[in-house]
């Protein structure tokens, strides 16, 4: 209380440092004024578009069953982690081939395999141009050996192939294909018709306004 009662009596006797220490205060409480750039909004809608591409499948085929399912789900992990649309993705079946060795110098067949070819798809959609190229550099960087990569798109041979074919359904396809050929060509033979008729008609007009 003591150390208090001095120091007002001093700053009693010395206005001027009274007034010091009221403006250092005041200097104090003083913010700085913060400024902002302005934009338009139409800044925003200006700017151009990314193209997208059309549905593309990514087609991976290999002999080594484990290999090709690893590496299917490492490619469609890493298509939804960067934030790409994967629609869907499916089996083939596999195709089986028969391979075999000869005797050096003869025909005689000296050892006999079988290989299984596999192959998996993922298909994605939507896909902008800019993540195009980081992400099929990412897949080509990590492809296993003994796997085959290829990209292309979406077509209705793509989705056919993903079933084992029937062949009743085949011959049904077949007959209704040449049923529709044969309808085309009636309906041609049938435009043909009408048409020579039409212009045999305006024809026997236009002779009899000359005879006229």
């Amino acid at each position: 209380m003591a150390l208090f009662s001095r120091l007002m009596s001093t700053m009693a006797r010395k206005p001027s440092l009274m007034r010091q220490s009221v403006e250092f205060s005041r200097t104090l409480s003083v913010s700085a004024i913060q400024r902002k750039t302005f934009e338009p909004d139409y800044l925003d809608s200006s700017v151009p578009e990314i193209p997208t591409y059309p549905p593309i499948n990514i087609q991976m085929r290999g002999y080594n069953f484990d290999i090709l399912e690893s590496f299917q789900s490492y490619v469609h992990n890493l298509a939804e982690n960067m934030g790409i649309d994967v629609e869907e993705a499916w089996v083939t079946p596999a195709k089986s081939y028969k391979i075999s060795t000869f005797h050096e110098g003869g025909t005689r067949v000296k050892s006999d395999f079988s290989l299984n070819l596999y192959e998996r798809n993922v298909q994605v959609v939507n896909m902008r141009s800019v993540d195009a190229v980081i992400l099929f550099d990412t897949i080509r960087a990590a492809l296993p050996e003994g796997v085959q990569l290829s990209l292309h798109p979406h077509t209705q041979e793509h989705y056919e192939a993903r079933f084992i074919p029937d062949p009743f359904i085949n011959s049904i396809r077949s007959e209704l294909a040449e049923g529709e050929e044969r309808l085309e060509a009636a309906k041609a033979e049938k435009q043909a018709a009408a048409s020579a008729k039409a212009a045999k008609k305006q024809a026997l007009l236009l002779k009899s306004l000359q005879e006229e």
